[in-house]
């Protein structure tokens, strides 16, 4: 059982999954985290197939209502596990996308639809814990920060709380890589920002035998240069029964490294190895044959897996070159680079340059946290904190990159590998 004490739980709602962490609202230390799928994925795997649902108001009740009920449900087992009455949570924070905290909170999606692409709420939300139809005790206050704009939401802010934003002193990178992906950038003192739509492929999903970054996923590849056999990482040791995005960033690096494929994003149909097969006249790369895997299937990577990779990363490193454009900052001036999520927490800055995700920063501090806007979720149960994060919002510039003819521009220079 917990020490007694007054508790705070932070809840991230992403796309994909829903993170939750219970602390003490003393000294801020974790006692438990907790993360549960997101049960709109039923509905549509990215934010434009649920906000298209959500179109109809009783679809957009079902979104809510199911939401509601796994974060009820996820509150009260991570309360269970660690043996924390649930009277003695006296505050919650809920952070997300826009199009997620927008469906908790029970509000239109509508405007996110059409140009100018406008949030519906932009401010901080501090009300009861029951009005959003929370199990807690009767004082217990729900408190989500201000959005920044259209796509960049609350989960946004949190990151930038995590990352140090608020009390910098070096210029900084801060990237949340996720189905929606937010870019921010300090630079003497002011910060941009922006969000990309970088798609699921990232976290295992779309790909053809994709997996979550967990037990059983290929996470690391390694080409052999002479006969282009796959060497595998695999988590947690044993037969693979997937690959995560890491896997899959790792896997297209070496294969552009040992000529398996054109920096155009082609198979290399003149590279001779057994593990490069055309069948019917469609090729993909065997990284596990049937024998080697869990399933006693083949995992594979096929073309369209890796044309969804090249859309994904070139969607990213072009909003994050506008991102730097903007704030007047080239990456050799990058003091620290902060990569967040399951996707940025794993992966290999080498393979990330070689794939053409992100640029050379060659006097940059990178710090990789698994679950940053969670973290900064957690800081925000301080009243002194959550004043300097809605600070941080009105001073924010926001880039806005749907229908922007740099952003295309700079998208389709970043779609080939290097």
């Amino acid at each position: 059982m917990v020490d007694s004490g007054r508790y705070g739980i932070s809840v991230d709602i992403g796309t994909t999954n829903i993170t939750i962490h219970l602390s003490t609202l003393e000294d801020d230390h974790l006692l438990n985290e907790l993360t549960i799928p997101n049960p709109q994925r039923e509905y549509g795997e990215e934010i434009i197939s649920r906000i298209d649902f959500a179109r109809k108001p009783e679809n957009a009740s079902i979104l809510t209502n199911n939401v509601r009920e796994s974060v009820n449900d996820g509150i009260t087992r991570i309360l269970q596990e660690s043996e924390c009455e649930r009277g003695l949570v006296d505050s919650i924070i809920v952070v997300g996308n826009t199009v997620m905290h927008h469906l908790f909170f029970g509000l239109s999606t509508d405007s996110l639809l059409i140009p100018p692409y406008r949030a519906e709420h932009k401010n901080a939300i501090l009300i009861n814990s029951s009005e959003v139809g929370l199990n807690l005790h009767d004082e217990t206050l729900c408190y989500s920060p201000p959005l920044i704009e259209s796509f960049v939401g609350a989960d946004a802010v949190a990151m930038m709380v995590a990352s140090g934003f608020l009390d910098a002193d070096t210029n900084r990178v801060s990237i949340d890589v996720g189905t929606n992906t937010e870019i921010a950038v300090l630079n003497e003192g002011e910060v941009w920002i922006a969000s990309a739509a970088s798609g699921p492929a990232f976290e295992g999903m779309s790909i053809e035998c994709g997996t979550p970054g967990d037990v059983g996923a290929i996470s690391r590849v390694l080409i052999d240069p002479n006969d282009g056999r796959p060497h595998l990482e695999v988590l947690g040791g044993g037969k693979p029964i997937g690959i995560c995005g890491t896997g899959v960033i790792s896997a297209i690096a070496s294969m552009l490294e040992t000529g398996v494929l054109f920096s155009r994003g082609s198979f290399n149909r003149g590279r001779s190895t057994p593990w490069l097969v055309t069948d019917q006249t469609i090729i993909h790369y065997v990284l596990a044959k049937a024998h080697e895997s869990a399933s006693n299937t083949s995992i594979i990577l096929t073309q369209p897996d890796v044309r969804m990779i090249q859309q994904s990363k070139a969607s990213i490193r072009a909003a994050l070159e506008l991102v730097m454009q903007k704030a007047k900052i080239d990456p050799i001036d990058v003091g620290t680079l902060y990569l967040t999520g399951v996707f940025g927490f794993g992966l290999v800055l080498d393979d990330a340059i070689r794939i053409g995700l992100l640029p050379e920063m060659p006097s940059t501090e990178t710090n990789q946290v698994r679950g940053g806007a969670s973290l900064g979720a957690d800081l925000l149960h301080k009243p002194d904190i959550r004043k300097h994060a809605e600070k941080l919002v009105t001073e924010a510039h926001h880039i806005e990159l749907t229908d922007n003819p740099e952003f295309k521009e700079k998208f389709v220079q970043y779609l080939p590998f290097p």
